[in-house]
């Protein structure tokens, strides 16, 4: 299966080697295009024409930087999977990579992770990096995809899910439900659990549990059932 790659980053050089280092990882590896701009970036990803499968960004650049491309392309699409590259100490940005919706974040010296990151990510899922490769940590494999940081886990996101998180940070600024959230509220008010919501939406359990705790929290609702009466006196639903 080819893997049709995008890649950005403001230094030229660094732009060409990495280019020539990802078509070597893998035959099915095909670069399809590179640029140093970061509005250039998310324009393609957006694009049907020009969309890849997964796009490899720099961290750190002029302008608009790593999370900031990918939360772009993420509040758009969850059809790219966006794996982030530094030169610097990968957990010095592991939680911005996170919670931008990337799917993973390795070290640009790190072929290996690159490569099962890079394919990982064009199945949308988030990459599960052995322990012992998170800056020279011992150990085996993490359970989920998370990483030590500052004795707390940061949790890597599957396409869906950051796609969803990503949407709820944006009704969260606006102090609105989000349309999952609504529709999660929905659910419940007829009659369907959470395992049958999960189903029905796509989502993990663990997701719809958010979504009703979220939904709650804006309504400054007591309980589920409170929320579903003020959606129903709102004429959310």
């Amino acid at each position: 299966m080819t893997i049709r790659i995008g890649i950005v980053d403001n230094d030229p050089y660094a732009l060409t080697v990495m280019k020539t280092l990802i078509e070597r990882l893998d035959a099915g590896f095909e670069v399809i295009w590179t640029t140093d701009i970061g509005a250039v970036a998310i324009s393609r990803c957006v694009s049907t024409a020009k969309r890849p499968d997964v796009l490899v960004t720099d961290m750190a650049m002029a302008g608009a930087d790593g999370p900031e491309i990918s939360r772009a392309i993420r509040a758009r699409t969850s059809q790219v999977g966006v794996v982030g590259v530094t030169s610097y100490t990968v957990s010095s940005f592991r939680e911005a990579a996170a919670f931008s919706g990337m799917q993973a974040l390795v070290a640009k010296t790190d072929i290996a992770n690159l490569r099962n990151a890079i394919c990982d990510a064009a199945q949308g899922k988030a990459y599960r990096m052995p322990i012992k490769a998170c800056d020279g940590v011992e150990g085996g494999r993490t359970s989920e995809a998370t990483q030590a940081t500052n004795g707390e886990a940061v949790r890597f996101m599957d396409l869906q899910d950051a796609s969803n998180y990503i949407e709820d940070q944006q009704y969260a600024r606006q102090g609105k439900l989000s349309n999952k959230e609504r529709e999660t509220l929905r659910l419940y008010a007829d009659g369907l659990n959470t395992k049958e919501i999960a189903g029905r939406m796509g989502v993990s359990v663990a997701t719809v549990a958010t979504f009703e705790r979220r939904a709650t929290m804006k309504l400054n609702a007591r309980s589920r059932a409170h929320a579903i009466a003020i959606c129903i006196r709102r004429h959310e639903f």
